[in-house]
C-alpha cells in the first residue's frame, strides 16, 4: 500500500537525521521539505536522492539556490524618482512590514522585494530539478523567465516601501510575510526566530498590502513573497553556517595567541585584588540594604519592577519573573514555601558546587493569611506575596539557541551537563534522613510533573513516592538512588553565551542554570524524564544532548518509556 503524504515527509525527515554532514546541513534540507509548495513531492525528491548517496550535492545545491536570493543575488531594474513617489503612496506612506512612518534614525525606502537570482539560470541540472521540486515546474518556469526577462513585470510589482531596517531584517530573513487564503492583498507578518536576535516592533502584524493612495497604481506580486516566506528558514541557516565557521576559524586564531594570553593573565594581580575588594564592598551592601524594614524594601522592589516592564521584555514570558536594572532579577509568588524551596536551593548549589546559578540576595514575604498563601488558582492581578531577588546570569536560554550551536558546541554543553550533573548529585541530603524524597528543607516536594504542582510528601521511600504516579509497581520504577535534583531541567532553564571557553574555542557554552523552585531529592532518572516532558517543543539535536549527558550517568531509557506511558495517559497534566 502506497505511504500517505504526511508518511512520505515524516520518513524524510527522519532519514535526514541519519545523514553525516555537519550541521546545519540536516536542518537546512528539512526547509526544503516543509517550506515547499507541496512537501510530499519534495520529501520524495529528498529521499530518492538521499538514498543514492547525493546529501553533500543535495546540501551545496539548494545554497547555491538560497545564495542566488541573497549574498549572491543581482539588483534589479532602477526605479525613478515618479514612480518611487507612486509607491509610496500606493503603500500610504508607512512600512508594509512594520505598519510605522519614517523617523530620522530608521527612514523609509523603496527596495525590490526579492533581487534577481541569476543563479539559477544555469545549465545545471540538479538547480533546475531541485526548484522544480520545491516551487513546482510552473512556479519554477515563472521564476526563470523572470530573472531572464526582469522587464516582464512592472517596478509596482516588484518593489515596496519598507523602513531600513525591515528592508534588512526582511533580507535576512528575520520576518516573513505569509498571505492569508483567499486573499491577494491580506497578510500575517510572522517574526522567524532560528537564532537570536532583536525583533523588529510591529504596528500590527496583519498589513493589507493594497492600493491606499486609491489611483489604481499596481500592486506587490505576492509570488515574491511567497518566495521568501519558503525560504526564510533557509536563508537563517545559511547564516549559522557562516557564523559556526566564522568561529572555528576565530578559535584557531586564539589557539595560536593563547600562550600570549596566559602569559598576559600571570601579570593581573592588582584586578584579582580590585574584584576581591568589589565583592567586599557588595557584601557590606547588601547586609546594611537587608537592615531596611521589609515593607520598604517591598515598596522598593515593586518600584524597580514597574522600571524593568517598561525597559525589559519579561525573562520567561510569564508575569512571576521579571528582569530589573543593575544586573538583578525579580521572582515573586503567591506560594511563600516555593520562595523558600528556590532560596534555599540557590544557597546549596553555590555553597557546594561549580555549577553557575544565581546569587540569592534576598526572600521577602508581604504579611497575608496561610490560606491565602497556599492558594494556587488566587486571581492571576493579585498581588504577589513573595518574593526573592537574584543575581543576572549572562547568557540566553538554551531554547532559544538550538539551531545555531554546532556539532562541537553540541558536544562541549553535552560535557559541561554531565559534570554539572555530577556534581548535583554529590550534594547530600541533611535535611531530611527518615523521608528523603522530600524538598531542599526536607519538607513537601512539588513539581508540576506530579498531581499538578500540589504539594506531597515528604516520603520516606520510592515505593511510597510511585504512589503519586501512574504505575507505581512497574519494575522501571524501582530500585533508584534517592539524588539531589533540579527537577525542570528543560531548555529554557539552561543559559548559554557565546565568546571564549574555557578549552581556548570561540563558540556557545553553558553560562547558567536557574529556576530551582522545584529542587530537591528525587529518584535518580527524574532530571532525565523531566528534561524531556517536553520533548515535542525541542529539537532531535538537543534531546540527543540531554540523553548523551545522562548516558554518562546510567541508562534510564526503560525510566523514560514508563514514563511517556504514563505522560500519554494523562498523568502530569
Amino acid at each position: 500500500m502506497a505511504s500517505t503524504h504526511p508518511e512520505v515527509v515524516a520518513n524524510a525527515l527522519a532519514l535526514l537525521e541519519t545523514i553525516e554532514e555537519p550541521h546545519p546541513s540536516g536542518a537546512l534540507l528539512a526547509t526544503f521539505i516543509t517550506e515547499a509548495l507541496k512537501p510530499a513531492a519534495a520529501a520524495h525528491f529528498l529521499s530518492t536522492r538521499l538514498l543514492a548517496g547525493n546529501a553533500q550535492a543535495l546540501v551545496s545545491t539548494w545554497t547555491h539556490i538560497v545564495k542566488s536570493v541573497t549574498s549572491n543575488g543581482t539588483a534589479t531594474q532602477q526605479v525613478d524618482r515618479d514612480t518611487r513617489q507612486h509607491i509610496f503612496e500606493r503603500d500610504g506612506g508607512k512600512c508594509c512590514i512594520t505598519g510605522r512612518a519614517a523617523s530620522i534614525w530608521d527612514p523609509l525606502v523603496v527596495v525590490p522585494v526579492l533581487p534577481l537570482p541569476l543563479g539559477w539560470i544555469t545549465d545545471e541540472k540538479l538547480v533546475n530539478d531541485m526548484l522544480g521540486a520545491f516551487f513546482g515546474s510552473n512556479y519554477r518556469d515563472w521564476w526563470l523567465f523572470y530573472t531572464a526577462h526582469p522587464d516582464s513585470i512592472s517596478p509596482y510589482g516588484s518593489h515596496w516601501l519598507l523602513r531600513k531596517s525591515a528592508a534588512e531584517a526582511f533580507a535576512r530573513g528575520l520576518v516573513r510575510l505569509d498571505r492569508i487564503p483567499q486573499s491577494m492583498i491580506e497578510y500575517e507578518v510572522r517574526h522567524v526566530t532560528l537564532r537570536p536576535h532583536d525583533e523588529i516592533l510591529i504596528n500590527g502584524y496583519f498589513p493589507v498590502l493594497g492600493d491606499h493612495s486609491r489611483c489604481k497604481v499596481p500592486k506587490i506580486d505576492p509570488r515574491f513573497l511567497g518566495t521568501q516566506a519558503r525560504l526564510s528558514q533557509s536563508i537563517q541557516l545559511l547564516q549559522i553556517a557562516q557564523d559556526i565557521k566564522q568561529d572555528e576559524i576565530q578559535t584557531v586564531r586564539d589557539l595560536q595567541s593563547r600562550q600570549s594570553r596566559e602569559t598576559q593573565a600571570l601579570s593581573r594581580p592588582q584586578s584579582r585584588q580590585r574584584s576581591c575588594l568589589n565583592n567586599v564592598l557588595c557584601k557590606i551592601t547588601l547586609t546594611v540594604w537587608l537592615l531596611v524594614p521589609s515593607p520598604v524594601r517591598i515598596k522598593i522592589y515593586n518600584w524597580l519592577r514597574l522600571i524593568g516592564k517598561a525597559t525589559f521584555k519579561l525573562s520567561d514570558g510569564s508575569s512571576t519573573v521579571q528582569r530589573l536594572p543593575f544586573g538583578l532579577y525579580l521572582k515573586s509568588q503567591r506560594d511563600v514555601r516555593a520562595i523558600r524551596d528556590e532560596f534555599a536551593a540557590l544557597q546549596l548549589v553555590r555553597q557546594l558546587t561549580s555549577i553557575p546559578v544565581p546569587q540569592p540576595l534576598d526572600m521577602i514575604s508581604t504579611k497575608t493569611t496561610a490560606s491565602q498563601t497556599n492558594d494556587h488558582h488566587d486571581r492571576d492581578d493579585a498581588e504577589p506575596v513573595s518574593y526573592i531577588l537574584e543575581s543576572r546570569l549572562p547568557g540566553m536560554p538554551l531554547s532559544n539557541c538550538q539551531f545555531v550551536l554546532s556539532d562541537r558546541e553540541c558536544g562541549r554543553i553535552e560535557e559541561q551537563l554531565a559534570e554539572y550533573l555530577v556534581e548535583l548529585r554529590s550534594i547530600p541530603n541533611n535535611a531530611n534522613a527518615d523521608r528523603p524524597i522530600c524538598s531542599v528543607l526536607g519538607e513537601q516536594c512539588s513539581d508540576t510533573r506530579i498531581r499538578g504542582g500540589v504539594p506531597v510528601g515528604p516520603f520516606a521511600d520510592e515505593a511510597e513516592f510511585n504512589q503519586n504516579l501512574r504505575f507505581p509497581d512497574h519494575p522501571n520504577r524501582q530500585g533508584h538512588q534517592i539524588v539531589f535534583t533540579h527537577a525542570d531541567l528543560n531548555p529554557r532553564n539552561i543559559l548559554v553565551g557565546h565568546g571564549l571557553q574555557a578549552d581556548g574555542s570561540v563558540g556557545w557554552g553553558i553560562t547558567g542554570i536557574v529556576d530551582w523552585e522545584m529542587a530537591g531529592y528525587y529518584p535518580e532518572y527524574w532530571d532525565y524524564t523531566k528534561a524531556l516532558f517536553e520533548g515535542f517543543r525541542w529539537t532531535t539535536r538537543y534531546k540527543n544532548v540531554i540523553k548523551s549527558a545522562f548516558r554518562r550517568l546510567g541508562c534510564y531509557d526503560g525510566e523514560l518509556e514508563i514514563e511517556v506511558q504514563s505522560w500519554e495517559s494523562g498523568d502530569g497534566c
